[in-house]
C-alpha cells in the first residue's frame, strides 16, 4: 500500500498502468520501485543556515503549501491552520497565527498581506507586519493552491473550475472567470502569477490563459497540451505549477503533454517540446529546467526549446519542481534529499538531507539562501558553498 507521504503523481501513475491492463512481469514490477542513489563527486555544498520546524504538511490531500518570502520575512504554514511568519536571515520567529482552520493552500504574499486558504473555501488574508487577521472571505469550491497578491486583487483558483479575482483591502469580489473541466484531473491546481496588471493561469483543462487583474477579462487563451488516447486517465492534461513569467515570454508545462515557451503578449507560441510534469519550471544560464513526472530532470534552451540534457538517475523518487540557485539545478525527493546538478550538463554536483520525509513543494530560491520545506514541516533555509 502508499504510504500517505506519497504523492499524488504517484497514485495516478499505478492507476493508469491498471486501467491500460499493463500486466507486469516480476521485473516489470521492479521497475516501480524509486531509483537507489549511488555515490557523487561533491564540487558544492548545500549548508544549512537555519531551520525551523512549523508542523506537519497533509500530504495525503495534497497539501502543496509553499512558503512567500517578502520584505525579509519567510512566511510558511502548515496543515493544522498556524501561519508562522521568520526572519529571513536568522530564522527568529517574528509572530504566529493560528485561522482555526486546516489549510489547504498558500502562502501568498504582497502588499503588505499574507494570504491562505483552508478545505472549506474560505480564504483569510493576513498582516504581514504583525499576522492579525485583515479578512476573510467564503469561496463556493475548495482552494488548494497558492493565491496570487498584486495589482489591488488576490486571485485565486478554485478546485471547480473557478478564478476569482478578490479587493485586496476588503476581499470582496470583483470578478469570476469559469473554466469547464475535464472528466478527469490531478488533485492540484496550478498556482495564478500576477506580473504587470495581467494574471497568467494554467487550468485542468490543458490551457494557459491571460486575464486582466482589474476586472478579469480575458486578454489570450492558449492550449499547452492536447489530450491524447481514448482512456480517460490516458487524456489526463493538468497545468498544476504555476505559469513563469521572464521578460516578453511565459513559460508552463503540462501533465502528459508539453513545455511551451508563450509571447506574454498574445500567447503566440514561441517552442512547444513533449513533457509531463506537475511542477512548475524554472529558468537560468540560458535554459529551462523541467522535473518529469517519472523522476527525470530535463533542460531546454530558453530560445529554440532544444533538449540540452536529461538526467534519468533519480526516476521514480518523486521530484518536487526544479530551482536554479546560485549557478546549479536544485531538485528535492521522497527522503528528504536535495539534489544539485549542474546546469550544463545536468550532471550531480552536491547532495543534502534536510529531512527523512518527502521535500515535494516547491522550492524557493531568494538571493544568496535556497529555501526548502519538508512534509514533516522542516523549513530549511540553506547557502551554496564551494
Amino acid at each position: 500500500m502508499i504510504g500517505t507521504h506519497k504523492a499524488l503523481n504517484r497514485i495516478i501513475a499505478v492507476a493508469m498502468a491498471a486501467v491500460l491492463g499493463a500486466c507486469a512481469s516480476n521485473d516489470e514490477k521492479e521497475d516501480t520501485d524509486p531509483v537507489e542513489l549511488t555515490e557523487i563527486h561533491e564540487s558544492v555544498r548545500l549548508r544549512e543556515v537555519w531551520s525551523n520546524n512549523i508542523g506537519d504538511i497533509d500530504a495525503l490531500r495534497y497539501a502543496m503549501l509553499k512558503p512567500g518570502i517578502i520584505d525579509g520575512k519567510v512566511i510558511a504554514a502548515n496543515s493544522d491552520g498556524d501561519v508562522y511568519a521568520f526572519d529571513r536571515a536568522t530564522g527568529k520567529r517574528v509572530w504566529r497565527t493560528d485561522i482555526d482552520q486546516s489549510i489547504s493552500g498558500g502562502v501568498g504574499v504582497g502588499i503588505g498581506l499574507a494570504v491562505v486558504a483552508d478545505y472549506r473555501g474560505r480564504v483569510v488574508a493576513l498582516d504581514l507586519n504583525d499576522g492579525s487577521q485583515r479578512w476573510a472571505t467564503q469561496l463556493s469550491g475548495e482552494v488548494v493552491s497558492t493565491p496570487a497578491v498584486g495589482s489591488g486583487v488576490v486571485v485565486v483558483q478554485t478546485v471547480d473550475g473557478k478564478l476569482l479575482g478578490l479587493d485586496a483591502s476588503t476581499g470582496e469580489q470583483r470578478w469570476r472567470h469559469n473554466t469547464a473541466l475535464p472528466v478527469l484531473t490531478l488533485r492540484g491546481t496550478a498556482s495564478p502569477v500576477i506580473s504587470a496588471g495581467v494574471v497568467f493561469a494554467g487550468l485542468d483543462n490543458g490551457k494557459l490563459v491571460a486575464l486582466s487583474a482589474s476586472d478579469g477579462l480575458e486578454r489570450w487563451e492558449q492550449r499547452v497540451a492536447i489530450p491524447q488516447g481514448s482512456a480517460e486517465l490516458e487524456r489526463v492534461v493538468d497545468i498544476d505549477g504555476a505559469p513563469l513569467v521572464r521578460g516578453e515570454l511565459v513559460f508552463a508545462a503540462s501533465y502528459q503533454g508539453r513545455v511551451v515557451a508563450l509571447s506574454r503578449e498574445d500567447g503566440r507560441g514561441l517552442w512547444a517540446r513533449d513533457a509531463s510534469t506537475n511542477h512548475s519550471v524554472t529558468v537560468g544560464a540560458g535554459q529551462v529546467f523541467l522535473s518529469g513526472a517519472d523522476g527525470s530532470v530535463h533542460a531546454y534552451n530558453v530560445g529554440n526549446g532544444q533538449i540540452q540534457w536529461s538526467n534519468n538517475e533519480l526516476l521514480r523518487r518523486e521530484l518536487s519542481g526544479p530551482a536554479y540557485f546560485g549557478d546549479v539545478v536544485v531538485v528535492g525527493d521522497l527522503d528528504g534529499y536535495l539534489h544539485a546538478l549542474d546546469p550544463n550538463t545536468g550532471h550531480f554536483v552536491g547532495r543534502t538531507r534536510i529531512d527523512r520525509d518527502p521535500v515535494r513543494i516547491p522550492l524557493l530560491a531568494d538571493g544568496d539562501l535556497l529555501f526548502a520545506l519538508s512534509d514533516d514541516g522542516e523549513l530549511v533555509a540553506l547557502r551554496l558553498e564551494r
